[in-house]
């Protein structure tokens, strides 16, 4: 006869790994409850357990005995295993003629471990009395941990199922998550459809965020704001703010029209000119909208800058080789995306121009997706630099126009947020970009 220890959370958790490590032979003698786990080794934080000390008789070996099979499996649901690697389970006779009766097949081990958990439920407790603290501890957390093991079982039941009929298909996958898991991303599914992601698009980006984090993080959300926060500005490249160069350089402003690509260009105007000091002008081919001209030059006779009206292109040519401002900037009429002959008319103005030269297109920010999508597939003929975002105040999100930059690999300039000029301009920074994107404060 020799004695083993085992300790567990509850009395009937005991009598199990009891039964599954030494058999139905094993034999309960007493129990008791300890401390384990305490802070600088004291009972400050200690967990209590049950200490279930059993007797387990010695196993007398024939000639004609044959020992029994054993195999091992690892037993874990989550951070809690409910049996240790290397559990030894009967998986054949133990004792008697092997001769006279056939061998019974090995059980599954979920079945053997499904029979010893019923057994352990229906063991009774040891007698004599117990400390009444001990009792009420017991009578409290029994059935609680009783039905969590339960629980736990089934769910590494199915695991397990999963596992031996994979045929060899290799490790599991990630597990998916739960539905604590599953509630904290649901919200920040939402915001990226706010944003005209799909929601098969959101799903994805999220999934991408699931894989980025830790089991753990997933269920802080601040972690999980944070991750995606770091994704989406992966995606968001910026260019910085336009500069002069060493020689003439031509800014062309396009776009669909009502976007605000005059005032817009005001506004860069007044900064190049009274902060920076260039020598700007202005030029516009915008012959159609008579007000847009006049609001121009209205804008060019306060900030004292040059404003030049061409109406054909060798004019425009002209116009261009003779100015001697550093900075020339041109303010095109806004073109319909589905008017290809008028997107072409602008194209054939850029195409004369053999010099420093960049094409911004304006786009406003409450465009529907679907539309916006299409802005940009026409005018990309045009093979523009950059990606101006007007009208940012207009609308609570902006990720429409900062997917599909991302798309057609254009990075973001600036974005507009009124009519005040030269105020209400910002330098694109991806950080108050993600901002806006996730419903933050405009920045």
């Amino acid at each position: 006869m020799r004695y083993v220890k085992i300790k567990a959370k509850t009395y009937n958790e005991a009598m199990m790994k009891l039964k599954m490590e030494h058999g139905d032979d094993a034999i309960p003698i007493s129990h008791k409850y300890v401390k384990e786990g305490g802070l600088f080794n004291s009972k400050l934080l200690a967990r209590e357990l049950v200490e279930l000390t059993a007797a387990i008789p010695e196993r007398k070996s024939g000639p004609r005995q044959k020992a029994p099979a054993k195999s091992t499996i690892d037993f874990t649901v989550g951070d809690n295993s409910i049996l240790k690697k290397g559990v030894r389970m009967n998986s054949g006779p133990a004792s008697g003629d092997l001769s006279a009766e056939a061998p019974v097949p090995a059980a599954h081990p979920a079945e053997r471990f499904e029979k010893a958990l019923a057994a352990a439920r229906e063991a009774p407790e040891p007698p004599g009395p117990a400390p009444r603290s001990e009792i009420v501890e017991a009578d409290r957390g029994e059935l609680t941990s009783l039905r969590k093991l339960e629980k736990e079982f089934h769910e590494l039941k199915e695991s397990l199922n999963r596992m031996m009929d994979a045929k060899g298909d290799g490790p599991m996958a990630r597990p998916a998550a739960s539905c604590g898991d599953e509630a904290l991303l649901e919200p920040f599914v939402e915001i990226l459809e706010n944003n005209d992601f799909g929601r098969e698009e959101s799903r994805n980006i999220i999934e991408e965020v699931r894989n980025s984090v830790s089991r753990d993080d997933l269920n802080d959300r601040s972690k999980i704001e944070k991750t995606l926060r770091e994704l989406l500005k992966s995606r968001i490249v910026t260019s910085g703010p336009f500069k002069k160069g060493s020689r003439k350089k031509v800014l062309m402003f396009i776009g669909p029209t009502g976007v605000g690509k005059t005032t817009t260009m005001a506004k860069l105007g007044a900064i190049f000119a009274l902060r920076e000091g260039c020598r700007v002008s202005f030029v516009t081919i915008d012959n159609y909208r008579i007000a847009a001209t006049e609001q121009l030059k209205k804008y060019a006779e306060i900030m004292k800058i040059p404003v030049h009206v061409v109406n054909d292109q060798k004019a425009f040519r002209e116009v261009i080789d003779r100015e001697k401002a550093e900075i020339l900037m041109v303010d095109t009429s806004g073109r319909s995306h589905r008017n290809d002959m008028k997107i072409s008319e602008i194209k054939s103005y850029a195409d004369t121009i053999d010099c420093d030269f960049e094409k911004i297109l304006c786009v406003s920010a409450n465009t529907k997706k679907h539309d916006l999508a299409s802005v940009f597939k026409s005018f990309d003929r045009m093979n523009f630099t950059s990606v101006i975002v007007t009208k940012v105040d207009e609308t609570t999100f902006i990720g429409n126009v900062l997917d599909l930059a991302d798309k057609y690999k254009k990075p973001i300039a600036y974005y507009t947020s009124g009519q005040e000029v030269p105020n209400d301009i910002d330098i694109a920074d991806p950080e108050k970009l993600v901002n806006m994107m996730i419903g933050s404060t405009h920045q």
